[in-house]
């Protein structure tokens, strides 16, 4: 281990050697990326040595946030409180997804056939429902988290999925309206399921998943990545029947506390023909994924172990920036505008035209 004066060193020297956005097969040819590096190299290098301990991981939280293009990596200080600052938005992630609606609000909303979830203690209730407009059926399935103890959840999800198909069959859905607003992650393996279901057509997490090279500083750290790093389940397409299959629309309610998995999600759905996004741009949180937390002398820093890229419409979705909803509205009226859609049977023409296009260019 390094002497305590030179912590920033250790930091920086990890960071530059692990991130999975600096560090995957094609990183060194990319210009951008090097870049990327000598300019963080160079801010920490200007870190005061003769500070404080939490003072000197302090100014290399704002280093991080401002430089380094990875929404996943978080430094604690001694205290473990989180020094890189994240763009949240200004509203509550509690606050629209239909599965914290009231009673009173679904029914205003004409929602019927209503069931929650309990998924687990301390972890926020997923619903499914019927809404009728217009003498048409409409299928609401609102996931405001996908947080939580994965196995623990395994029975419940799988009641999860299986209620939406019987629901589907039975309520004859004409359209099918994913509200994921205020999600902030976890696992989305249950929408790789229910999408290739509903489908019948394999779908794709990223366009790239890859693992990258560790480089630990010691030996603790090289059993914490032995033991703790991510591993990428291979599952394979599931199964589809004739029950299955939708052909109907579906609509994917999105807003910018989208993150993660929930990206993932999105990106899975939207791979479906006749799907369209609907509410705000995402956060931007999915390239670094499958994050390990690296004790220091001083300090925690959490960082991802897999690479993950994705593209939209030809071009790259880039970390930070997020995922563009096709039909771009404020997160509180998404649901609204996703029933007016409906309810007018129509979408704009050049709406129509490139997501034609996007999804059938390599048919």
């Amino acid at each position: 281990m390094l002497q305590d004066s030179d912590l920033i060193s250790q930091y920086t020297e990890f960071i530059l050697n692990n991130l999975p956005e600096w560090n995957h097969s094609k990183s060194e040819a990319d210009i951008s990326v090097i870049a990327q590096k000598e300019k963080f190299a160079a801010e920490t290098a200007k870190i005061d040595r003769t500070a404080d301990i939490n003072s000197q991981l302090k100014q290399l939280g704002k280093i991080i946030k401002d430089s380094v293009p990875d929404n996943h990596i978080c430094l604690f200080d001694t205290a473990k409180h989180q020094l890189v600052e994240k763009q949240n938005p200004s509203y509550s992630k509690f606050e629209y997804n239909l599965a914290y609606a009231s009673d009173n609000e679904l029914k205003k909303y004409l929602l019927e056939e209503v069931k929650h979830f309990k998924m687990q203690n301390g972890r926020p209730q997923w619903m499914i429902a019927t809404s009728k407009q217009n003498s048409q059926n409409i299928g609401i399935i609102a996931i405001p988290s996908f947080a939580g103890d994965v196995d623990c959840q395994a029975t419940v999800r799988k009641q999860f999925t299986e209620h939406l198909i019987t629901q589907k069959k039975q309520h004859s859905w004409k359209d099918i309206i994913f509200d994921f607003r205020g999600n902030t992650g976890g696992d989305a393996e249950i929408i790789k399921e229910i999408g290739e279901r509903l489908s019948g057509k394999s779908l794709l997490y990223a366009d790239i998943c890859e693992y990258v090279k560790n480089v630990p500083q010691n030996p603790e750290q090289n059993k914490i990545f032995s033991l703790k790093r991510f591993r990428r389940k291979t599952s394979p397409q599931y199964p589809s029947s004739d029950d299955d299959k939708f052909y109907g629309h579906l609509y994917i309610l999105q807003d910018g506390w989208c993150a993660s998995a929930t990206e993932g999600a999105i990106y899975m759905l939207s791979q479906i023909a006749n799907s369209t996004t609907v509410g705000e741009t995402t956060a931007g949180t999915f390239a670094g994924g499958g994050c390990v937390n690296i004790p220091f002398s001083y300090g925690t820093l959490r960082i991802g172990t897999e690479y993950r890229e994705r593209s939209k419409n030809g071009r790259l979705i880039k970390e930070k920036e997020g995922i563009p909803a096709d039909i771009p509205t404020s997160a509180k009226s998404a649901y609204h505008q996703a029933l007016k859609m409906i309810i007018n049977h129509t979408l704009p023409h050049q709406t129509i035209l490139s997501e034609f296009i996007r999804k059938n260019k390599n048919l």
